[in-house]
């Protein structure tokens, strides 16, 4: 019944275009791309580019030699966001081979499937996963709610048992999806590691399911893919770290703030945003600088980043402990 609803919601009202697992453009379970289709949509959005086979080839070797560990992961999206460094054959320059088109949606293809299969260490089927251009980027466990003893955490642990089955599959997918009633979001690793669960919020929206098919949206979840994802190392360590919903819209106020007052049209030059604590301030203000950054307004930023005496008082501390210990 999940299953059934997110699919029809998804393409009756966002326009994705589902195809049956055994219809789709592949023919190794055991690669997670559609080979096919992303050559495809790489031939479209580099137009402007002369192509040959072999630069294509080569884009599509450096995205599938990444390894499938979170270094991998860091790689791949680096390509998701900025495209694929390649010196052309016929060009003879280096350009970055683009995989999505960030500022025009509808110029990318939009796929939905359910029962997927794919193959790893071991054999896994997917509820639903979503396709950009060929690229698997969300991943959708469902549990029945009329099932007492079938919850959302099973979703969520059944998830990452994919992904120590499956690791060059979650090399691609972003974020995986836990749903029933309810609805749970999350980044993923290629290692099964624990992650933070997280509802999506959207104003006048009360469903948790509903909202998440708003997240869902193309623009949104392109919006998400470029400006609220990234790859976080700590001390050798990576994770992949994903917006919460009012990081989300704080980030996206702020950046329409800016945007208005270069343009005439808003005289704010200030504005204020309350938190609580740990809602993520530092992770607020890094999104909306790299967002700032990216869509390439502002001639030459400056971006002050004040921070409160007791918290960092408070890390340093932390970081003393650390050390110590």
């Amino acid at each position: 019944v999940v299953e059934d609803y997110i699919i029809d919601r998804l393409t009756s009202i966002k326009k994705w275009k589902f195809i049956e697992a055994k219809k789709l453009n592949r023919d190794d379970f055991g690669e997670p791309l559609l080979i096919p289709d992303l050559i495809n949509a790489i031939k479209i959005l580099n137009k402007d580019a002369e192509l040959t086979d072999g630069d294509i080839n080569i884009a599509l070797s450096k995205l599938k030699l990444a390894p499938a560990n979170m270094e991998g992961v860091k790689t791949v999206l680096k390509y998701l966001k900025q495209g694929i460094p390649a010196k052309l054959e016929k060009e003879r320059t280096v350009k970055n081979i683009q995989l999505i088109d960030y500022t025009n949606p509808e110029n990318n293809e939009f796929i939905i499937s359910r029962q997927v299969t794919f193959v790893g260490v071991s054999n896994i089927r997917a509820d639903i996963v979503l396709f950009v251009n060929g690229i698997p980027l969300v991943l959708i466990e469902c549990k029945s709610p009329a099932k007492p003893y079938s919850t959302l955490t099973d979703a969520y642990n059944q998830v990452k048992k994919y992904e120590r089955a499956v690791p060059e599959l979650f090399k691609y997918v972003q974020f995986s999806i836990a749903a029933e009633w309810n609805a749970n979001y999350f980044p993923n690793t290629t290692e099964g590691k624990e992650t933070p669960q997280e509802k999506w919020r959207v104003e006048g929206i009360e469903d948790e399911v509903d909202a998440i098919i708003e997240m869902l949206d193309k623009a949104t979840l392109l919006d998400l893919i470029r400006h609220f994802i990234f790859i976080r190392e700590v001390k050798g360590e990576y994770t992949r770290v994903m917006a919460r919903w009012m990081q989300y819209q704080a980030t996206n106020k702020m950046v329409e703030r800016v945007i208005k007052n270069l343009k005439g049209e808003d005289h704010r030059k200030n504005g204020l945003i309350w938190h609580w604590l740990g809602s993520g301030k530092t992770l607020t203000m890094i999104f909306t600088a790299n967002k700032l950054w990216t869509l390439n307004i502002l001639e030459n930023p400056t971006i002050f980043f004040i921070v409160d005496r007791i918290e960092l008082e408070e890390q340093l501390r932390n970081e003393y402990e650390a050390l110590e210990t």
